[in-house]
């Protein structure tokens, strides 16, 4: 059997992302579940665009303070110790707002653990 704790706070950020991004899966030693920490301040958003998956199922749980999730159908409110998920296909973009008065920390899970599954949304164009 095998077993991990992983510390986000002992990893390196994510370069390219709008927020603080910690990649825990590769350090758990997880190959089927995608698991990243972020902590994204007032006015940053989560994801690098506005997206979706093609295959993949995504939940961000809520560590602390409130995340906000724009989709085709409004906005959703998530606060702390509560789970947003989207299913394949439906797009969604969570973000800090720049009114915020805390930072939001999220755990976000993705399966099957897929490479290159986002596909950017443009809600002017795709008219879902």
């Amino acid at each position: 059997m095998d077993y991990a704790v992983v510390d986000p706070e002992g990893l390196e950020p994510e370069d390219d992302r709008p927020c603080d991004c910690r990649q825990l899966s590769e350090p758990a030693g997880l190959e089927q579940l995608a698991v990243n920490f972020f902590r994204a301040e007032p006015g940053e958003q989560i994801p690098l665009a506005y997206h979706y998956h093609e295959i993949q199922e995504e939940a961000f749980v809520v560590q602390s303070g409130v995340l906000h999730v724009e989709t085709p159908e409004g906005e959703f409110t998530v606060p702390a110790g509560a789970t947003f998920a989207a299913q394949p296909g439906a797009p969604h973009r969570a973000y800090n707002p720049d009114d915020a008065e805390t930072a939001v920390e999220v755990i976000a899970l993705g399966a099957p653990a897929v490479d290159g599954d986002a596909v950017q949304y443009d809600p002017t164009e795709d008219g879902r």
